[in-house]
């Protein structure tokens, strides 16, 4: 009788062993799933963090490049009535280099603003870098952009341009900054 009272204590007390044993390696296998989850998330934050600075700089060789920023000054520069006269003056049939000037400055900011759009950058640094210049290139030419979208039929015209602009202008006013005049005008010194 003492042999099978053993014999059962024994067993139960394996059992409960077994138990505590399954029960310590779920918890430790949960743990080491929710360190493996951290890292994982860290490891793609950073993938995430060193995408968005190499996007910035290219962006930022882009700027600092003599030949756009010479483009852009020109760009800026350009004079017109109406959108009749800057299309017979300026339009990529009359004045192919022009329209690639204008295009290369354009397509950068609507850059900008499609890598803001999809949270790449965010709206500081991307002031930091162009935004008061894209202000005032789509106050300029907002008119323009618009008789193009209405003459060819297409709405989405530089659309991301139009969105960097206004997001641009809401850091402007975030950071209390008065509101955006154009800096300059061809005929003032």
């Amino acid at each position: 009788m003492i042999e099978q009272v053993t014999f059962q204590t024994l067993f139960q007390f394996l059992q409960t062993v077994g138990i505590l044993v399954g029960v310590y390696y779920y918890i430790s296998t949960i743990r080491v799933n929710q360190r493996n989850q951290e890292l994982a998330r860290n490891a793609q934050e950073h993938a995430t963090e060193t995408r968005q600075l190499d996007i910035y700089m290219r962006y930022q060789m882009m700027g600092v490049n003599p030949d756009f920023n010479r483009n852009m000054f020109e760009v800026l520069a350009l004079e017109w009535e109406d959108f009749d006269d800057f299309a017979r003056r300026y339009s990529h049939s009359e004045n192919p280099e022009g329209a690639g000037k204008r295009f290369a400055v354009f397509d950068y900011w609507n850059g900008l603003g499609y890598i803001l759009s999809r949270g790449v950058i965010d709206s500081e640094t991307a002031f930091d870098m162009f935004g008061n210049t894209a202000i005032g290139g789509w106050m300029k030419f907002e008119p323009i952009i618009q008789g193009f979208r209405e003459r060819d039929g297409r709405p989405e015209t530089w659309k991301w341009f139009e969105y960097f602009a206004d997001e641009m202008k809401k850091v402007r006013e975030r950071r209390g900054m008065p509101e955006y005049t154009m800096p300059w005008r061809p005929d003032e010194p």
